[in-house]
């Protein structure tokens, strides 16, 4: 019987798969290809002060949690800006564009959440 870490189902940061595909450094930990999720992706992305996470969109739900840091953050939709700060979570609807940027001294750490997830896997 293979274990819980040979199935990828328990893992660290540091064991995830790294996907730069929109900026900043990003470690995939649930994830079709990793552990055979259907339903859920989850992504830590790692943004540097002065970094930015250029406006984009897809058809995935997301969801974003502050670990750390401070930054800049607008939905296309709207012509608010939100301040990202520690413990604030922000929803993206499926297909609305986003814009991410670092405006603080560290690192900008999030949890982010996709339903379903993601297809792209850049290496």
């Amino acid at each position: 019987m293979a274990t819980l870490a040979e199935k990828k189902l328990v893992m660290s940061v540091s064991e995830g798969s790294s996907f730069r595909g929109v900026g900043g450094l990003c470690k995939r930990l649930v994830h079709p290809t990793i552990n055979g999720s259907r339903f859920v992706g989850v992504t830590v992305c790692f943004v540097n002060p002065g970094e930015e996470l250029p406006f984009h969109s897809h058809d995935n739900e997301e969801a974003y949690f502050v670990l750390q840091g401070t930054g800049l953050m607008r939905l296309g939709s709207y012509d608010e800006d939100i301040q990202l700060e520690p413990w604030l979570s922000v929803f993206m609807p499926a297909g609305e564009p986003h814009y991410t940027k670092n405006t603080g001294n560290q690192p900008l750490v999030l949890l982010c959440s996709l339903a379903p997830p993601p297809v792209a896997m850049d290496k």
